[in-house]
């Protein structure tokens, strides 16, 4: 999981790149900034609409290709996502 002050940093040379919200939010979920997690993930799917859609597909791909360390992370994450948005 990415430090929240990395995410401080990427974020503010890249504000419209969704992913460091997405990133964000997960780690304000770990510390049960529960608020401030769904502010980011608002701000994710504001910049990238289809980010659900996106990591939905990922998943699937990376279940077919049998890469299922890597496809568990994007299930954790869209379920954080689906949940909080």
């Amino acid at each position: 999981m990415i430090e929240i002050a990395q995410i401080l940093i990427i974020t503010k040379y890249k504000p419209n790149f969704a992913e460091n919200y997405l990133e964000k939010g997960i780690s304000l979920v770990s510390l049960e900034q529960y608020s401030n997690a769904k502010d980011n993930f608002l701000l994710a799917t504001k910049y990238n609409p289809n980010i659900i859609v996106g990591y939905e597909t990922a998943l699937k791909r990376l279940i077919e290709l049998e890469k299922f360390t890597v496809a568990k992370e994007f299930e954790q994450k869209l379920q954080i996502l689906k949940k909080y948005s």
